[in-house]
């Protein structure tokens, strides 16, 4: 599984995150994946681009390691992968490989390489370093990472010769080729690997790749610094990009206040505002940007949208099917998009986002109907009382969210629950004190989400490692994790892509129809982006590539 975002709670992340469709809004944002201004002119080569990110909490630089998709954004400007995929159609295409092909059995992947490649601390690209990168991740003394939980089933890499890898799995994997286009497996130097211990690569801010761009200085309390590299020569089969990158820096700076982000980027301070994929710009964010002649581009992020996971294992209120449904059912998902967000932001249509590879819409998963809400309460035996709350047996019908800290969302959704008579509570907790509930089941919701152009992301409802919490069992019966684990296995041992999508889609449908994660929104990548910002790409997981990025 590749944990490309995994989140508890709106501003704690520590990131693991699914036919591609661009939503648009009222924002700005532009059609194809690639989020561009109207832009006129020539390219102009020079200038440095900068930029205002939340604060990174985790500190992480290393592609294998890091999560944080604000992080792995600038990673995937710095390190490239042997296979990268369409934005608009989910199709895989090679990248530093020139072609690959599959065994019939599906167990063994072969890679053609690309020559003439080099990192940018003049290491050549080729089979050792692919075997080399691939040697390193595999290493059983690593401590669970972001990227190893991408190696499932992965036994060995070998090489052939030179410009030819295989890839031996124990087993066949449908998403296998998806993983080696994520940030996570993108390739390395292997004197980075060499000169780097594993435990110090996060802070070190020495990854060295191929990419347009490298690291010349990473500091999440003051600046991180990319750097032109002259002589590129390996771009994405989907970047516009033929040669070196325009800018010749971006500078990332880390302003936890959005407040003080659009100050900044108004007042010409700074060009881009690229926000966590969980704090979207609302309403009045969107008017103060539009307002300086400033845009909103933004596409629909791949995984899971924005979801609750229930506990029905304590014999908590949710154990009840009736509750649970009522707790869905009491939720209005449109106005939580046009209230907490912005006019124009997508309403989720289910428990993936509409950009992941597969997606299909089921009105059911989102429906609103405080009525029918009710009437399952009534029949659950909770009866609403003075208070406006249902009561049973001298309770009050409370559950509650474990979050590290409050958002207005978690406020409105209170209120809307109230109104069918259910006490949402939302407690603020540490990170060690959501783990210590997580662990001994005392909760009844939490959320995660994990960023991933695959439908194999919606393994995150069903296999979570528990250091990321909630623990993935509390959210189903014994029952429930058998016949989910047999849908899971006949989708990932699959080689044909249309029986892929349908087993996938059958999945989808089993986790929707039985809540096991209920679906609050649609989760997007904003960029708030200065008049003057040209070419700027959205990627298949909805990172930034800069590398056609121009100023003019």
């Amino acid at each position: 599984m590749n944990r490309s975002h995994a989140h508890i709670g709106r501003a704690a992340a520590v990131c693991a995150s699914l036919a591609a469709i661009l939503l648009a809004s009222a924002c700005g944002q532009a059609a194809g994946g690639n989020a561009q201004s109207a832009d006129a002119g020539t390219p102009v080569k020079g200038g440095t681009l900068r930029i205002a990110q939340p604060t990174d909490t985790v500190g992480c630089i290393d592609p294998f390691q890091t999560g944080i998709t604000t992080t792995r954004t600038l990673q995937r400007n710095i390190v490239e992968s042997l296979l990268d995929q369409d934005p608009k159609t989910g199709e895989i295409k090679p990248w530093l490989a020139k072609d690959y092909t599959a065994s019939a059995d599906g167990k063994t992947y072969t890679l053609h390489l690309k020559s003439g490649i080099t990192f940018s601390d003049g290491e050549k690209f080729d089979a050792d370093a692919v075997v080399k990168n691939f040697e390193d991740h595999l290493d059983p003394s690593h401590p669970v990472s972001t990227g190893n939980q991408s190696l499932t089933g992965l036994e060995s890499v070998t090489k052939t010769d030179d410009s030819t890898v295989e890839f031996h799995l124990s087993a066949p994997n449908s998403s296998f080729l998806q993983t080696l286009t994520t940030t996570n497996l993108g390739i390395v130097s292997p004197k980075y690997l060499a000169d780097v211990p594993f435990q110090q690569r996060c802070a070190a801010g020495k990854v060295v790749g191929t990419g347009p761009f490298t690291l010349e200085k990473f500091d999440t309390r003051t600046k991180t610094v990319l750097v032109r590299r002259d002589g590129y020569n390996s771009p994405s089969p989907f970047s516009t990009l033929k040669g070196d990158a325009y800018l010749d820096k971006i500078e990332v700076s880390y302003v936890p206040e959005k407040s003080v982000q659009i100050g900044s980027l108004n007042g010409g301070q700074i060009d881009v505002i690229w926000p966590s994929n969980e704090d979207s710009f609302d309403e009045n964010d969107s008017a103060q940007i539009k307002q300086a002649g400033n845009s909103i581009q933004s596409r629909s992020v791949p995984g899971t949208s924005s979801i609750l996971y229930p506990n029905v294992r304590y014999d908590g209120p949710l154990s009840d099917p009736k509750v649970l449904q009522a707790f869905s059912l009491g939720i209005d998902r449109k106005t939580y998009a046009e209230t907490v967000l912005r006019s124009g932001y997508p309403v989720v249509q289910g428990i993936i986002d509409k950009t992941t590879p597969g997606f299909q819409a089921n009105a059911d998963a989102v429906k609103y109907d405080a009525k029918k809400a009710a009437t399952l309460l009534d029949q659950a035996g909770w009866k609403k009382g003075d208070d406006g709350y249902r009561h049973k047996d001298g309770k009050k019908l409370t559950v509650h969210y474990i979050t590290t800290k409050s958002s207005t969302g978690d406020v409105l959704l209170q209120d809307q629950l109230k109104k069918v008579g259910i006490d949402y509570q939302i407690d603020v907790l540490t990170q060690s004190e959501v783990a210590s509930r997580t662990a001994s089941g005392d909760y009844d919701l939490a959320k995660v989400t994990f960023t991933r152009a695959d439908p194999a992301a919606m393994a995150v409802v069903d296999n979570l490692p528990s250091q990321w919490a909630p623990d993935a069992k509390n959210n189903k019966t014994d029952a429930q994790a058998k016949e989910l684990k047999a849908l899971f296995d006949k989708a990932v041992a699959t080689s044909s892509e249309s029986e892929k999508t349908t087993s996938y889609q059958e999945i989808q449908k089993y986790i929707e129809d039985n809540r096991l994660v209920i679906p609050i929104y649609e989760r997007t990548q904003d960029a708030a982006v200065a008049a003057k910002v040209h070419g700027l790409r959205f990627t298949a997981d909805s990172f930034g590539d800069f590398s056609g990025v121009w100023l003019g």
